[in-house]
């Protein structure tokens, strides 16, 4: 009877390990769920790496291309580049098509192909321009993405300009503590608003000693920017007489102004 026992117990341990190998195995791999597979793109291409145009008859036209596999999964559903301004806001959303249809050569290769073709352009932005490109399937699922950039050159830039300053002719130092000092300098662009990239002043002692460059906050869309700083009590022979100031505007081409120059006159408490 201990016998039959012992057999009896041995087989359940069998059983048991069998059970739990069993479970241990991993799952047959072969069998594709087309449902959870997102597709792949490849072998992007672009017409043009730089763009040469002009603010006064923007055109900026870029042929793309990319290569879809659907990667056993849906068909797909959309091939989009995405164009990003180098401010980072959208230009655009642009689809491929594998139609045969131009700038399509071939319909039904796999090769998406479209157009970058941005028009209505108010005020041209040069710099670099982001092409973000990815493909979706019918199941919803996202591709990778390539990204590519393109280079926006204006060949007929002009240099920003400084047309007026707004500083007060002279500031009493407060006995103690602050108070702040706005200074404003509207700055103009021939080739738009949008082309001003910085606006900036270099401030100088009575003394003459250099304190230092400031850049200004832009205001408004029309040129306008600001700048607001503490001014403290102090009673060094520095910190009064004429403080002189060197305005300057840069353009997203790197060109500068001329230089404007005013002071203020700090005065001592009474």
């Amino acid at each position: 009877m201990e016998k039959i026992t012992l057999k009896y117990s041995g087989l359940l341990v069998l059983i048991l390990f069998l059970f739990i190998f069993s479970s241990c195995e991993k799952k047959d791999n072969t069998i594709i769920d087309p449902c959870c597979r997102a597709p792949y793109i490849s072998d992007f291409y672009k017409s043009t790496d730089t763009i040469f145009t002009t603010s006064f008859n923007p055109e900026i036209i870029v042929t793309v291309s990319v290569k879809v596999d659907i990667n056993n999964g849906s068909p797909i559903k959309s091939v989009i580049s995405r164009v990003l301004f180098p401010d980072n806001s959208v230009a655009g959303n642009f689809h491929l098509s594998d139609n045969g249809v131009l700038p399509d050569s071939s319909s039904g290769d796999g090769i998406y192909s479209g157009t970058i073709n941005l028009t209505n352009i108010s005020c041209l932005l040069v710099g670099k321009y982001l092409i973000n490109t990815f493909a979706e399937n019918t199941d919803g699922y996202l591709s990778n993405q390539i990204n590519s950039y393109f280079i926006v050159v204006n060949t007929e830039n002009y240099p920003p300009y400084i047309s007026s300053l707004n500083l007060p002719d002279s500031v009493v130092r407060p006995i103690s503590g602050f108070i702040n000092l706005t200074i404003e300098a509207t700055a103009g662009d021939t080739n738009g608003f949008c082309d001003i990239k910085a606006v900036q002043f270099d401030a100088y002692r009575p003394n003459g000693n250099y304190i230092g460059r400031f850049e200004m906050t832009k205001a408004n869309n029309f040129g306008l920017y600001s700048y607001t700083a503490p001014v403290g009590a102090s009673t060094a022979d520095s910190s009064f007489g004429y403080f002189k100031y060197f305005f300057q505007a840069i353009d997203n081409s790197n060109s500068v102004s001329p230089i404007v120059k005013d002071s203020i006159k700090f005065v001592r408490p009474n």
